[in-house]
């Protein structure tokens, strides 16, 4: 892979400030041939970045005492205890 393409694909991880923009950009990583460990590496900032937007929601939701709507479906699924 091209240095220059990696550090793009690194610089867009980083970048992301939605959910739906990181899906498009796991789109692109995994359109995009490259080593094996490149791939390795660019999969884990992802998930990195997926948790970091998972953790500011929930923090944002906390803030403005408002019921985190993930706590809620899970409650209101069929079975939910």
């Amino acid at each position: 892979m091209d240095a220059t393409l990696y550090f793009q694909l690194v610089d867009a991880i980083a970048s992301v400030r939605a959910p739906r923009d990181l899906a498009a950009l796991c789109e692109r990583v995994a359109g995009t041939a490259m080593h094996p460990l490149e791939r390795r590496v660019l999969e884990r900032a992802i998930r990195a970045r997926s948790e970091a937007l998972d953790l500011t929601e929930t923090m944002l939701f906390q803030a403005l005492k408002v019921p985190d709507p993930a706590h809620t479906r899970r409650a209101t699924w069929p079975g939910a205890k």
